[in-house]
């Protein structure tokens, strides 16, 4: 089934480029833009089954942000009936709290799609985030959690700009950490998209290097990627 996904969104992404243009009013033309929706939401409601089919729906729902043709699935009454009782979210997304970043638009996805974690830096180096992450693997069964950093991140550029705030503030503590994380690129303002990945892949080992986390990866259940947003035209490369 994994290996149908890339072709429909293909597709797909053809006809929604078609359906997007203002002169496309002719009926025969308009059941076919419902057509194309219809067969990508049919693969929306599809259960996630393995890590490769989780990343590759969060690759495809990111190439319909980027076109400019989403299909703003599950965001209507009728999937909140269905997930108030539970949520059974297919991948965990640890993205920095720039709101830039709003992580459900940039992959194209709906109510009960993601399990967000968010932090500034995306840092998981403390307990509630990291509770947060095995929450998402062991309690939820979540087949990815990618660790998303960004474009022109606000933490990383205080980080290895070795910013101090006033005493009284928490900020110094979390560029801390974020330093650490980015030992070689700090004092150098011109590496900051190098410290960022840095970043991200300091998180995704830190994640992967749980026992729980280890047990769930190596059973073939889940898989802790990084990813780089560009917040200048959406789109998003995983590592």
């Amino acid at each position: 089934m994994k290996k149908l996904f890339l072709p429909i969104a293909i597709v797909a992404m053809g006809i929604f480029a078609s359906c997007s243009q203002k002169e496309t009013v002719k009926n025969e033309s308009n059941d076919s833009c419902k057509a194309a929706i219809d067969s990508v939401m049919a693969t929306l409601d599809k259960t996630v089954e393995t890590p490769e089919e989780a990343i590759a729906r969060l690759k495809e729902g990111n190439a319909r942000y980027v076109a400019e043709t989403p299909v703003f699935p599950h965001h209507d009454h009728k999937r909140l009936a269905e997930t108030a009782p539970h949520q059974a979210p297919f991948a965990a997304v640890v993205a920095c709290s720039d709101s830039r970043v709003p992580v459900e638009l940039i992959f194209d996805q709906g109510i009960g799609d993601i399990f967000v974690i968010r932090t500034a830096g995306n840092n998981v180096n403390n307990d509630a985030v990291m509770g947060s992450v095995d929450y998402a693997i062991e309690h939820l069964g979540v087949k990815t959690v990618v660790v998303l950093g960004h474009e022109s991140c606000g933490g990383v550029t205080g980080a290895i700009g070795d910013v101090k705030a006033d005493d009284e503030s928490k900020i110094d503590e979390l560029l801390s950490m974020i330093q650490a994380d980015v030992k070689p690129y700090v004092g150098k303002a011109d590496s900051l998209d190098a410290a960022i990945k840095l970043n991200a892949a300091t998180q995704v080992k830190r994640i992967n290097d749980r026992e729980l986390v280890k047990k769930f990866v190596e059973a073939g259940k889940t898989q802790v990627v990084g990813a780089y947003y560009n917040v200048h035209d959406g789109s998003v490369v995983f590592e």
